[in-house]
């Protein structure tokens, strides 16, 4: 059996949308007078309430999108402490991104992505109300991305512009019935770079083929390719006809999916925007891409380039069979700031990823590390 490999794996998954053909949502404002985008000038200098935008609001507990929004999902998202998540993508009207097999689709100038962060008070109760902490914006200007959270208030009606970051205690009961106590990060623009650095540039690290081809339940209740309706409705310029041929990344926690490829997938979606090539971790020679076919670069046998403490000492990245000696699981399962990953963005230890991320480097035939 081959170990490391590129395949399609089909999946469907049933996302709810509430809105007009455009796109997946009602009006995101009560108030008509506040157009989607606003007046446009938050290209130059982002606004001080997420509500001059017209993007996204709260009523009765969740997240709604304006109709002239995208709300889109992922094949495998990253962890963020098990927060709940809601998407959306803005683009001025008369514009398109632009569709590649490979790499983050580009966008247009006045592009919005927005990403909203919360926590029911039970993720047993599928009705526990969740409490939304903030709403993270990356904004295309004409000289790149740039990147805000906003903090929703208390009554959650209004969410303020944070540029310092900030961290919030929240406790929940997870879906074990554990209550978990986390150290929420709202991240300050100069931590945002970190994650989203792409050759020294800001770039968004979701929205790539391989991540938006998967299924969804649209407004009319049909359900169909996010690709292909982005396509067709003309918000997607590029994009290939038929899809057969389109990376497609396996859902991490799928049963049906294979072990390697659930792993990979996960390290596709929680590590490579940082362990590739391009990423913040390019010189660590450690490469975590769903594509990357050598062992060596995926840390099988490899020698960390500097780990010391942070690694526990132990020799190689990934000990095949081991997964009590390699670095990967060992950081994974640690919340102490110098040794934790990923670096930024969780409190807390995934705990089914790292059981899947265990199994897996277990399965790998042992042997070979000198």
């Amino acid at each position: 059996m081959m170990l490391f490999r590129w395949q399609v794996f089909p999946r469907m998954v049933v996302l709810a949308l509430a809105a007009s053909a455009l796109s997946c949502s009602s009006s995101s404002s009560d108030d008509p007078g506040i157009p989607a985008g606003g007046d446009g000038t938050y290209v130059n200098e982002p606004y001080a309430t997420l509500d001059r935008y017209g993007l996204v609001t709260i009523r009765d507990g969740a997240i709604v999108p304006a109709k002239e929004t995208v709300h889109y999902d992922l094949n495998t998202p990253l962890f963020s402490d098990y927060a709940r998540k809601e998407r959306t993508i803005f683009l001025p009207r008369g514009t398109s991104m632009t569709y590649k097999d490979d790499g983050t689709f580009d966008f247009p100038v006045g592009a919005v992505i927005t990403k909203s962060f919360g926590f029911p008070k039970d993720f047993r109760d599928p009705n526990s109300k969740v409490r939304w902490e903030e709403t993270r914006l990356l904004i295309r200007a004409s000289d790149g991305w740039k990147a805000i959270s906003y903090q929703w208030d208390e009554a959650q009606q209004v969410a303020t512009k944070v540029p310092g970051g900030r961290t919030r205690a929240v406790e929940f009961i997870d879906g074990q019935g554990i209550t978990q106590h986390a150290t929420y990060l709202i991240p300050s623009a100069n931590q945002c770079p970190k994650c989203h650095a792409n050759n020294g540039f800001s770039t968004p690290i979701g929205i790539y083929a391989a991540q938006i081809n998967r299924t969804h339940t649209f407004a009319d209740g049909t359900q169909g390719n996010q690709i292909a309706k982005w396509r067709d409705l003309g918000l997607l310029s590029g994009a290939p006809a038929t899809l057969d041929s389109a990376p497609r990344l396996p859902v991490w926690d799928d049963p049906s999916v294979g072990l390697n490829d659930r792993a990979r997938s996960y390290l596709d979606g929680n590590c490579a925007y940082c362990h590739s090539t391009t990423g913040e971790a390019r010189t660590s020679g450690l490469y975590l891409g769903f594509r990357e076919m050598d062992p060596m670069r995926l840390g099988v046998c490899k020698i960390p380039v500097a780990a010391g403490r942070a690694g526990s000492n132990f020799d190689y990245d990934v000990v095949p069979g081991n997964p009590d000696r390699s670095i990967l699981t060992y950081r994974m399962d640690s919340t102490e700031p110098s040794i934790a990953m990923p670096e930024l963005g969780r409190s807390l230890v995934h705990k089914e990823a790292l059981a899947l991320l265990r199994e897996w480097v277990a399965s790998l035939p042992p042997g070979g590390c000198k």
